[in-house]
């Protein structure tokens, strides 16, 4: 029984090497066949229209030599090959092994299927496998591509392309430059495996990773992506483009760069939009306006940056001033001004920042209140402050005791409107208009309090130095009386809308984001 066993699994390999054994190269028409030993002993010498058959493919030239032996053949002069119904490939040379079915062909090298034609000088074609290669340079045309590179690999049965080195693909809409790339002639889509830039009239695309579909323009781009696009520069961890729409999408780590403003918009998640020029960020959103020396931080739930409508220059680059719109847990922070709001409008236009519900303002000693308040700003110095409907204006007069706020001694402006005025970011100024009143704590040399004036006027202005009130000047109406420190009750000490707020106040650009 073992001796069966043995003979029959010989005979089953016998058959399996049988049907495995390659099959021979066949001589199907040459003018002239001739055998010259002089010439080449181990081959037949097929001259005019030869034609060759070997499994699905049939292969002519002008003239060739056939080693039978080896079922190999050489052909020279006008060499095609067709496999199948699918793929010619024609030259000057070709080397072909049969056994192997690898196929070398030389000089003005042309493939085509049914979607690219290539050209090179040389071309390395299995047709066992339909894998075609190539390493001195190639130029591949499909219906809308151009390809140039250095090295290539085709894989005819998946219909993929594999191409490294001093790689170019031009596209109608854009050029696409890398080292290592592979495209799906199926899918029109461009991988790329390597530093990759795309530049099109519209923007510059930079990735590392990523693909792009040249057929419905859409992409997706990873490893320190980003597109700029005129005065915009889009970054994040993954960023997708729709060409056909003109937006590009970021996620993760995403910053949006105005080079016109000088602006950094950054978040988890941006979108852009090019037709309107306009961008929206969330998730860790902040704005960082660039000044030379000390730049302003403001942080919100959402950002919004749009063309400003009553903009109607337009700049070198095409594009318009913008605002920018923070939605919604406003803060805000420079070394010399802090502030906090629901909702701010910030126009590139007049450089001015608005800022809406509940806004609060702190500068130096200060504490700023109303119901809306505007910061005009000039040569990146705060030049004007305007200050809407219940303007509040607060300073400590004494340092921190213990026993809380109510301890506490607050030099204190209260009027309908406030226009505060700014000399190096500092205030030096404020004209109050409509029911202004006043608490101020008066001191005597020896910088000791002394007296609490407390005045009543229409409209005053003070005056202030190194963020101490210096001078009120009552002007309409006045009714002023300094009493002494303890002659008023301590409701008395505080003007009706009185908060002190400091516990709200960013302390460092990092303070912006704590709730």
């Amino acid at each position: 029984m073992k001796f069966i066993r043995l003979l029959f699994t010989f005979f089953l390999f016998s058959i399996y090497a049988f049907a495995q054994k390659p099959s021979r190269i066949e001589l199907v028409h040459a003018d002239v066949n001739e055998f010259d030993e002089a010439i080449n002993k181990n081959a037949d010498r097929l001259l005019g229209n030869v034609t060759f058959k070997h499994e699905n493919a049939i292969m002519t030239c002008d003239s060739a030599y056939l080693y039978k032996q080896e079922n190999n053949l050489e052909a020279f002069g006008h060499v095609r090959i067709n496999q199948g119904d699918t793929t010619t490939i024609t030259g000057r040379h070709l080397i072909y092994l049969g056994d192997t079915r690898l196929a070398q062909m030389f000089d003005d090298v042309e493939m085509k299927d049914r979607n690219m034609t290539l050209n090179t000088s040389r071309l390395d074609y299995n047709m066992q496998d339909d894998i075609a290669s190539y390493a001195d340079s190639a130029h591949i045309i499909d219906e809308e591509n151009t390809l140039t590179s250095s090295r290539g690999y085709l894989y005819s049965n998946s219909h993929e392309l594999f191409f490294k080195q001093d790689v170019v693909l031009i596209n109608p809409q854009f050029k696409l430059t890398c080292d290592t790339l592979k495209y799906s002639t199926t899918s029109k889509t461009a991988f790329f495996l390597s530093p990759t830039f795309i530049r099109s009239a519209e923007n510059l695309i930079y990735c590392e990773n990523g693909w792009y579909n040249t057929d419905n323009q859409t992409s997706l781009f990873t490893d320190h992506a980003y597109l700029q696009s005129k005065e915009q520069l889009l970054r994040g961890d993954t960023v997708t483009y729709d060409r056909v729409q003109s937006i590009g999408i970021g996620y993760g780590n995403v910053s949006v760069y105005d080079s016109t403003n000088k602006v950094i918009i950054s978040g988890d998640y941006a979108e852009h939009h090019e037709k309107v020029d306009s961008s929206f960020v969330t998730g860790h959103a902040t704005v960082i306006q660039i000044y030379e020396k000390d730049s302003l931080f403001m942080h919100g739930d959402t950002l919004r940056a749009v063309p400003d409508s009553a903009d109607h220059s337009v700049d070198t680059s095409g594009s318009r001033k913008r605002n920018l719109f923070v939605y919604h847990h406003v803060k805000i922070f420079r070394s010399d001004l802090q502030g906090r709001c629901d909702s701010l409008v910030y126009s590139y236009i007049d450089s001015t920042i608005r800022m809406y519900t509940d806004p609060v303002l702190w500068s130096g000693l200060n504490q700023l209140t109303a119901d809306s308040i505007t910061i005009q700003t000039a040569n990146s110095k705060i030049d004007k402050m305007y200050l809407v409907n219940s303007s509040f204006i607060t300073s400590r007069a004494d340092s921190l005791e213990k026993g809380g706020v109510d301890s506490l001694r607050f030099n204190q402006i209260r009027g309908k409107n406030m226009t505060g005025y700014f000399a190096e970011n500092k205030l030096y100024k404020i004209y109050v208009t409509g029911n202004g009143q006043t608490i101020y704590y008066g001191k005597n040399k020896q910088e000791k309090d002394f007296g609490v004036n407390r005045a009543d006027c229409s409209d005053l202005i003070i005056r202030v130095n190194e963020n101490k009130v210096q001078q009120i000047t009552l002007l309409t109406q006045p009714d002023g009386t300094l009493y002494p420190m303890k002659e008023l009750s301590p409701s008395e000490l505080r003007l009706k809308g009185f908060t002190w707020r400091d516990d709200d106040r960013p302390k460092t650009k990092d303070g912006i984001y704590e709730k």
